[in-house]
């Protein structure tokens, strides 16, 4: 999976079953490893494999990020519905969540100024394409190259830049096109950008538009292109047509509106939290130009009929734009198959910013490769890439390696349809029995870059201590730990013994059969691999028969995971590039994942943390999600 892959919450259950569909038919397995998948999605392509992952036992400090957690504002009743929900989580472990993993990002310091490896600056998605535009990636005086060099997965050649196609959206889209907004996950703030400012009111949402910029060609970006973004991502199923809904046609041309030259206006089906709009809206790449995907819009706009809508649909997917107009501070020059090749685009608001005229994407696919070109300074830096320890140690003094936020991390997924894990006595004797200190450990292959989780809650903020300082402030104390760092054997022992499970000649037994936890996952996940072969090793000493079954990566997502053929399985358990704790339970409890791979119950039954959020043990998990999202009007 790609620790670069863009998975923002335009996520739907369409794409993603298709997507894992495809896995085996692309031969995505070349290259993944390490980063764990949520998806297998190549809506971008990969870029944390690890193939060096579980080379362990080193304590090679590859730089830890020392924010303290930003106050985040929310009430009294959504926090505690989060909470609940949390409560709910930590009770009945839907999944056993880990760690929470820190993405390695690298940047030269030889030709260039960077900001320190503990900077909050380069705390961003991603630090190659944000700190050049505001003048923090530079080249240094007297340094002769004026080329800024990168890597990416696909043949530059057969990369293309329709986002809606899904194929190969080459990652020179970095620097071709700018996002809506800018986002740091340390600090968790929103600024503007492409939408230079935002204003939500109840059901109505305006959107005001950078000035004075222009596509590659000459043309005036305006709010039409902003307008069409968006509309074609709703159109093609887009989660934020969940707050801007089609009219009854089916259509957004009353929803969406350019109302000016500069302003956007969306209307909204109901009020929205703020947040949860900011973060569908922030990712999105102004890629839109109207010369190029106009006519899209417009048959989208106005197809009579859901027939007319599904041609005009595949007719936007099935484009390929192999030399796009852009809308960011470097132009497509040329790709051959070694490199993409952009050069700056003198009238972009921050061309002034990057005193250095060219960016290439050299051809790089397989992580070996990528690691090479960093140790020997072929490359000027990666947004991310898990890079082992044994690898970290010849990296050169001049490259530096920070550590960023990914929100989300390894997990085990239960298949509440599968004996013996529909039995939540059972999965809490196995939270019990994993060590998830060493899980993480062994997994982070000496990198320090995987926390283990205290609370398996599906709250993250471990690397900044804001689940215990915001998210569970004043109710830790009802939350169970499992035994973060630690074997908790003998409450183990008693649920298993609650379950009708008896302890034969070192093997727990019922019925005659020995308890057996086989545990599946991605073969080409190398720090996934070691995590879980930690995991089987620690129940088998205590008496579980746990069996690792690593498959081929493409056949393990497009398969076994996606058909639910699996008693555990591995994957992540949280929403990753947010960090507003909606997004995981969205993921944990109401994604198509949960309902068709994991076969969540629609209602579960667990110990009420707050009576005012719910009145009974029995609670459904998705209408409180649900109401997350949703503010007073």
């Amino acid at each position: 999976m790609s620790d670069n892959q863009q998975h923002d919450p335009d996520r739907t259950p369409l794409s993603r079953r298709r997507m894992m569909q495809l896995l085996g038919a692309t031969g995505a397995a070349a290259g993944l490893a390490g980063c764990g998948g949520q998806s297998a999605v190549q809506t971008d392509t990969p870029d944390d494999g690890g193939d060096g992952g579980g080379d362990g036992g080193s304590d090679t400090d590859s730089g830890t990020p020392t924010q303290t957690a930003t106050p985040v504002q929310v009430d009294s009743e959504s926090l505690g519905t989060i909470q609940e929900l949390a409560y709910v989580t930590n009770q009945t472990l839907p999944v056993l969540p880990l760690q929470e993993k820190l993405a390695q990002s690298f940047q030269t310091t030889d030709d260039w100024n960077v900001p320190g490896k503990d900077s909050e600056k380069v705390q961003l998605y991603w630090p190659t394409e944000w700190l050049p535009r505001s003048g923090d990636w530079t080249k240094k005086s007297g340094a002769s190259d004026n080329r800024l060099t990168f890597a990416q997965w696909a043949v530059p050649k057969d990369s293309q830049y329709n986002p809606w196609n899904g194929k190969n959206f080459g990652e020179a889209r970095r620097m071709l096109f700018d996002r809506f907004m800018k986002y740091n996950l340390a600090t968790q703030e929103y600024s503007g950008y492409v939408i230079q400012d935002w204003t939500v009111d109840g059901k109505s949402v305006t959107l005001n538009v950078r000035e004075g910029q222009t596509w590659h060609n000459g043309d005036p970006v305006t709010a039409t292109d902003v307008a069409n973004q968006i509309k074609l991502d709703i159109y093609n199923g887009g989660s934020l047509g969940g707050f801007v809904v089609p009219d009854d046609m089916g259509k957004l041309s009353e929803r969406v509106v350019a109302s000016d030259e500069t302003t956007v206006e969306l209307s909204l089906q109901k009020a929205v939290n703020p947040d949860i709009l900011l973060a569908y809206l922030q990712p999105k790449y102004l890629v839109a130009h109207d010369g190029t995907y106009g006519e899209h819009v417009k048959a989208l706009d106005e197809a009579g009929s859901k027939d007319a809508r599904t041609q005009a649909l595949s007719k936007l997917t099935g484009k390929t734009v192999p030399e796009p107009v852009g809308s960011g501070p470097f132009q497509f020059e040329d790709a051959d198959t070694q490199r993409t090749l952009l050069t700056k685009y003198a009238e972009h608001p921050d061309a002034g910013e990057m005193n250095y005229d060219e960016v290439e994407y050299l051809y790089k696919p397989q992580n070996q490769g990528r690691w090479n070109s960093l140790i020997n300074e072929e490359t000027d830096g990666s947004a991310t890439l898990f890079m082992p320890s044994n690898k970290l140690r010849q990296l050169p003094d001049s490259v530096q390696v920070s550590l960023i936020p990914r929100h989300w991390g390894l997990g085990l997924v239960f298949n509440f349809e599968k004996e013996p894990v529909d039995d939540p006595r059972v999965r809490k004797a196995i939270a019990h029995v994993v060590n998830r200190e060493q899980v993480a450990k062994n997994s982070g292959a000496g990198t320090n870059s995987k926390i283990a989780v205290t609370y398996p809650s599906g709250l993250t903020g471990e690397f900044n201590g804001q689940i215990e300082g915001t998210w569970l402030d004043g109710v830790t104390d009802e939350f169970e730990t499992y035994g973060r760092g630690e074997a908790q054997t003998e409450k183990a022992a008693q649920l298993l013994k609650d379950a009708g499970y008896q302890k034969k000649n070192g093997s727990w037994m019922k019925d005659g059969e020995k308890l057996t936890i086989p545990i599946k996952g991605p073969s080409g996940f190398s720090d996934w691999v070691a995590g879980a072969n930690t995991v089987t090793s620690q129940l088998k000493s205590f008496g579980i028969d746990a069996q690792p079954k690593m498959l081929d990566t493409s056949t393990y997502w497009g398969q076994d995971y996606s058909n639910g053929d699996f008693v555990v399985g591995l994957q992540g358990w949280a929403s990753y590039n947010q960090s507003h704790p909606y997004f995981h339970f969205q993921w944990l409890f109401d994604s198509w994942d949960a309902k068709n791979a994991w076969n969540l119950p629609s209602e579960f039954t667990a110990p009420v943390l707050h009576d005012q959020i719910r009145e009974g043990e029995s609670v459904s998990p998705a209408k409180l999600v649900k109401s997350l999202s949703t503010a007073d009007e």
